[in-house]
C-alpha cells in the first residue's frame, strides 16, 4: 500500500527512491523531545518537493505499523520523527574502481609527522 508523508520545510537532500523510511514516536525526557525506538515504514517510491514542503510517498509493507495504521491510529505528525536509510549494496561508503591519486599536503610552517594512512579499497567490476 502507498503512503505518503508529508514534510513541512526542507527535506534532507540525500533521500531518494529506493532508501528505506523509519519512524520514531516522540517521548518528552527533562523538556526535549527524545525517541528510543524505530519503527519501519516501508521503501520510498516516489518524491514530490513544493516550495515549504515536500511529499514522500513509501510502499509500506505492513499498513498497521505506519502512523494512522492499527497499532498507531492515534499518532498525528507532530508524534513522531521520521528517518530513512540506505541500502547498504547500492550505498557503500569505499573507494570503487581500479587506481586512486591521494595528495597530501602540510602547509605549516612547524614540524609535522604523519603516524598513519590507512585505505579500505574494493573493486568495482571485473
Amino acid at each position: 500500500m502507498l503512503v505518503e508523508y508529508t514534510i513541512q520545510g526542507e527535506i534532507n537532500s540525500s533521500v531518494q527512491v529506493g532508501d528505506n523510511i523509519y519512524f520514531s514516536l516522540k517521548t518528552l525526557d527533562s523538556g526535549y523531545e527524545t525517541s528510543s525506538s524505530f519503527t519501519y515504514s516501508g521503501v520510498v517510491k516516489n518524491i514530490t518537493k513544493g516550495l515549504s514542503s515536500a511529499v514522500i510517498a513509501v510502499n509500506a509493507d505492513n499498513v498497521d505499523n505506519i502512523p494512522g495504521g492499527t497499532n498507531y491510529q492515534n499518532v498525528n505528525a507532530n508524534d513522531y520523527f521520521l528517518f530513512f536509510s540506505k541500502d547498504a549494496s547500492a550505498n557503500i561508503n569505499r573507494i570503487k574502481g581500479y587506481h586512486a591519486n591521494v595528495t597530501m599536503i602540510n602547509d605549516s610552517d612547524k614540524k609535522a609527522e604523519l603516524f598513519t594512512v590507512g585505505a579500505e579499497i574494493q573493486s568495482s567490476s571485473k
